[in-house]
């Protein structure tokens, strides 16, 4: 059987753990892990395969490394990921809507909160917005990767979770499979609702989703918020 290697990188709370839960119960996926391994930092590339090796497929789900920080050769850098992935997605969320869960988990989980609502709704101080919000900066990013990139997006997720996972088990080349139980088991409870009043920084991301249309030749005009 051909070595299977897939690779899905996200946004934040584009249903990464979601996709990475089911995989790890499917039973056509034979390099299934612990959580430990979602996000399997390797410091080479080297050591990224041999840890993969054995398996005849094999999966990791992953967020944040949309930018080229990592050291020449790191496996996560778009130029290398041909070297040890056979198949690989992006997955998309509505940028206002990572925005809300972000901050409504941060409160969740905090009795006092890490940043304020205004850090969030302006984009200022926090250094995980920018990773996904410049849009630009990823695809132009990931424009040196030789693998075809099937594009995925949480609104599908959302809208027929069995269909979103049909049609990745499709992709991988192994039998379809989902469980339903599972839905739910990520969500984040949204307490407060953001409310957006920044021309500049909703221009910003506007432009990002306009960027994310043209490369994705998909309509995200739903996504955009008007001034």
């Amino acid at each position: 059987m051909k070595k299977v290697h897939y690779r899905n990188i996200g946004y934040p709370k584009s249903g990464t753990n979601w996709l990475w839960a089911q995989l790890m119960k499917h039973p056509g996926v034979d390099g299934r892990f612990g959580v430990d391994y979602k996000e399997f930092q390797a410091k080479t590339l080297e050591s990224y395969k041999q840890f993969y090796k054995d398996y005849i497929v094999s999966v990791n789900t992953d967020v944040f490394i949309f930018d080229c920080n990592k050291p020449e050769g790191h496996y996560t850098r778009p130029e290398r990921i041909h070297e040890h992935t056979t198949h690989l997605s992006l997955s998309f969320r509505n940028p206002y809507e990572v925005l809300n869960s972000m901050y409504n988990m941060d409160k969740n989980r905090n009795m006092q909160p890490v940043r304020d609502s205004s850090e969030y709704t302006t984009l200022c101080n926090n250094t995980m917005v920018p990773t996904f919000a410049d849009t630009k900066k990823i695809f132009d990013n990931w424009s040196n990767c030789k693998l075809p990139i099937k594009y995925m997006f949480y609104d599908d997720l959302c809208y027929n979770a069995e269909q979103y996972m049909h049609d990745v088990c499709e992709y991988i080349g192994i039998k379809k499979s989902c469980d339903l139980s599972m839905n739910h088991k990520f969500k984040t409870t949204i307490n407060e609702q953001l409310v957006f009043e920044d021309t500049d920084t909703i221009k910003f991301i506007n432009e990002g989703i306009s960027i994310i249309e043209d490369n994705t030749k998909r309509d995200l005009s739903a996504w955009k918020m008007i001034i």
